[in-house]
Parts: C-alpha cells; structure tokens; sequence
C-alpha cells in the first residue's frame, strides 16, 4: 500500500469542504481511504517535507469517497 497527500472533499452533498488528507492506494494505484493529516515531524526537516507535498497537493484534482472511508 502505498501513500500521498492530496485534497480531499470531506463534505457532503449540499456543503462542499476540503482537507488536505494522507490518502491511501492499492496495488493498482486506486485509491481507497483516507485520514486527515497532520503537520508534524520529529524535525523541522521533516514539516518541511510535508509541507512540500501538501503543496504538490494544490496540482492535483480534489478526490470524493462516497463511503467516506476514513481512519
């Protein structure tokens, strides 16, 4: 399984709100859960990297899970 952060519409139907989330994929690339991120690290280098993907994030289109699968 592997993992990125990317935009996720944790909303419903009538309310749209995005979160940046730690999704999860298969072994095909589908994704397939979600958790919500946080920032931290056990060094400044390592929020410095998250934050990089979370910015990297922005580029790519904001997932919807119907089943809101979340951990």
């Amino acid at each position: 399984m592997t993992w990125n952060l990317r935009l996720v519409n944790t909303g419903d139907e009538q309310q749209l709100f995005v979160e940046i989330c730690e999704v999860y994929y298969n072994e095909i690339g589908k994704p397939i859960g979600y958790s919500h991120a946080t920032m931290g690290g056990e060094t400044v280098d390592e929020v410095r990297q998250y934050l990089t993907w979370s910015i990297e994030a922005l580029d790519k289109p904001t997932l919807s899970f119907k089943d809101k699968k979340h951990g």
